[in-house]
């Protein structure tokens, strides 16, 4: 579930108070040491802010700041530059399993973390993966040709059966889904529902169609899990298994978990686990076109296309009006508060984020404890304050 930003107003008027204190961006008052991250053998190559041309004065302003804000609830802040990992911070805050808090607080390099929503692109990347394989041979394939099992729903409602894999990727399918309106352990909640029901793939089909497919934008978690029962349908592999064998392996990636829904399916629009490194990962795989290690595991296309703006989210709503665009499952920046900033993302309810600039040649991830409680530092402001200041110098 997408996390809903506070307004450029609060944001503005926190850039002018309590997120910066009395300390300007390169104050020489200032107490934070920055060290180049750790080597280990996950595939990541460490160096200094210096050596790709940042600078680290913006950075150091921003922990500081950080120190001076009580509770501000980010867990993690990494950055890649040039292909290189130059900035890794975490922080003091409490975990949480599922959106429940497990009693235990601290992150580090080891930790896993939940990324809501982010789970999406990861989703969108698997879809391409098969598609590239041939699994899938059109994205303007019909959905019910996946699921015979369901025909009887499929017939009792024909227009159910123009809904394509294109309308699941960018939220048009026009399937009925409420998660929002009532709490997720009611009933009337269709979340709820999902992780309820004896078979959940069953019940999004029986859902009823409210929009015609393709002409209206809707941001529902009912249709990125049907995507991950289509990657199963074409390629015979479980989704956790497939992500596994062509995208986690080749990644390096070897501490995930997924959640599961009843009938053996895997929830993929939310909740999976892994660490920010391994999410800084994914998010340069995308920046470098699709490559890690010179090894090509996405096709550039696919990279392309699934993180071009195919809707725009604010001719329907006003729910997203943070975001410029969404692609496949992908959301798009053009600037932020007013500066230009070319960027694709994946975000995640609680303040999850990993964020690609291939024209800053840069990839920030940043984990974060949001979930019940107004954000005191946006990413937007971190961006704008102090990420792309030390970029561009």
């Amino acid at each position: 579930i997408i996390q809903l930003q506070i307004s450029i107003s609060v944001c503005l008027s926190l850039i002018l108070s309590s997120c910066t204190g009395e300390i300007s961006p390169l104050d020489p008052r200032l107490n934070y040491q920055y060290s180049i991250p750790v080597m280990t053998d996950d595939g990541w190559q460490t160096a200094s802010l210096a050596s790709v041309a940042m600078d680290s004065r913006f950075l150091i302003t921003l922990m500081n700041d950080l120190k001076n804000i009580s509770d501000h609830r980010i867990h993690s802040l990494l950055i890649v530059k040039d292909g290189k990992l130059v900035f890794e911070e975490y922080f003091r805050g409490n975990k949480f399993n599922l959106a429940r808090f497990t009693g235990e607080t601290g992150f580090d390099i080891n930790d896993t973390h939940n990324l809501c929503s982010v789970t999406k692109s990861i989703t969108s990347a698997l879809i391409g993966i098969a598609a590239d394989n041939d699994h899938i041979l059109t994205l303007d394939q019909k959905v019910y040709e996946f699921f015979p099992e369901y025909s009887d729903l499929f017939n009792q409602s024909p227009e159910k059966k123009s809904i394509t894999i294109r309308h699941l990727l960018t939220m048009t399918s026009g399937i009925r889904w409420d998660d929002e309106t009532f709490p997720y352990h009611d009933p009337r909640n269709d979340m709820f529902q999902l992780f309820n029901n004896n078979d959940p793939i069953k019940y999004i089909f029986a859902k009823d169609l409210i929009e015609v497919p393709g002409e209206h934008f809707a941001y529902r978690n009912c249709n990125t899990n049907v995507l991950g029962e289509i990657v199963y349908k074409s390629t015979s592999k479980k989704l956790h298994i497939f992500a596994q064998e062509y995208l986690f392996g080749k990644l390096g990636i070897t501490d995930f978990e997924w959640q599961m829904l009843p009938n053996n399916v895997i929830f993929c629009s939310g909740d999976l686990r892994l660490r920010p490194r391994d999410m800084a990962k994914f998010g340069y795989l995308f920046l470098n076109n699709g490559k890690w290690n010179d090894e090509r595991i996405i096709s550039r296309e696919w990279v392309q296309v699934s993180t071009a703006r195919h809707i725009d989210p604010n001719n329907y709503t006003v729910d997203f009006s943070w975001s410029d665009g969404y692609g496949y499952q992908w959301w798009v920046w053009e600037d932020i508060y007013g500066v230009a900033y070319d960027a694709f993302f994946a975000s995640g309810w609680g303040g999850q984020w990993i964020i690609i600039c291939p024209s800053m040649n840069t990839v920030i991830v940043s984990t974060a404890g949001n979930y019940y409680t107004e954000m005191k530092v946006p990413m937007e402001l971190i961006l704008t304050k102090y990420i792309i200041p030390a970029v561009t110098g």
